[in-house]
């Protein structure tokens, strides 16, 4: 009989190709939640929402929500990236960069995530239209859920003086009786690169107040696509809820 003589690997020999294959997941995982810059996501020439792929049940009366209770519910807040440029020239160290400003940003000018303003705008529509009453989560008849996929701001093609928001979500209307989406669809919002792009400065000057206002109009634009198509079965001749107007009935948030 002819003994083989097996080798075994050190744990410092293996070490360093685990450490490899981590840094490799990591980096992939990083890089699927950051935007490309795409000829998709470059600015066109005026205002406009992306339709997502909308799912709505053609089967539904449009009187299925009138006088049953709803609420809605946000989400957890993904991070906000402040794709400045340069920063992707460095791999993930550059996507970690981008987030750990974008999220200090939140910090220190109180951004809000658009996906509360978005979530008011839908559940007042909602309410007004089918005469519905707001409830907690665990009782309502119907939920909305609303979520951020991302937010961020980013440079037309790598200039520092056209930097643009970007904020794409997702909303699912679920009758919890039955466990029945009853719709679905995504929008992602676009600024103009010509007159809604700015530098860096300009868009955290006076406390922010120009980043701000993109993310309540991208919010806005967003709002208006998903009563346009998504929902648009249960909003037939409901009339635009006015962004700055106190909404007539109050979300039910996390």
């Amino acid at each position: 009989m002819v003994r083989r003589s097996v080798r075994r690997s050190s744990p410092a020999a293996v070490l360093p190709g685990m450490l490899a294959l981590l840094a490799a997941w990591l980096l992939a995982g990083c890089a699927s939640t950051l935007p490309t810059v795409a000829d998709e996501d470059e600015p066109a020439a005026g205002h406009h929402v992306d339709a997502g792929r909308d799912r709505l049940d053609s089967r539904l009366d449009s009187d299925l929500l009138r006088h049953r209770t709803l609420a809605v519910r946000t989400g957890s807040t993904p991070s906000f990236y402040a794709d400045t440029p340069g920063k992707r020239t460095f791999g993930i160290l550059g996507v970690i960069a981008m987030m750990r400003e974008g999220n200090r940003l939140v910090e220190d000018y109180g951004l809000q995530d658009p996906a509360g303003q978005l979530s008011e705008d839908l559940l007042t529509a909602l309410a007004r239209r089918n005469d519905m009453r707001t409830s907690s989560r665990d009782a309502a008849d119907v939920l909305l859920d609303v979520k951020t996929i991302n937010w961020d701001f980013r440079p037309y093609r790598n200039d520092p003086n056209n930097l643009f928001v970007v904020y794409s979500a997702r909303i699912t209307l679920v009758d919890q009786r039955s466990g029945a989406v009853l719709a679905s669809g995504k929008c992602r919002s676009r600024r103009d690169r010509v007159g809604d792009s700015a530098t860096l400065e300009q868009l955290l000057a006076d406390g922010a107040k120009l980043l701000q206002n993109e993310l309540r109009e991208a919010a806005g634009e967003c709002a208006q696509r998903m009563k346009d198509d998504t929902l648009s079965a249960f909003l037939r001749s409901v009339a635009p809820v006015a962004h700055q107007a106190q909404p007539t009935a109050t979300a039910s948030v996390r």
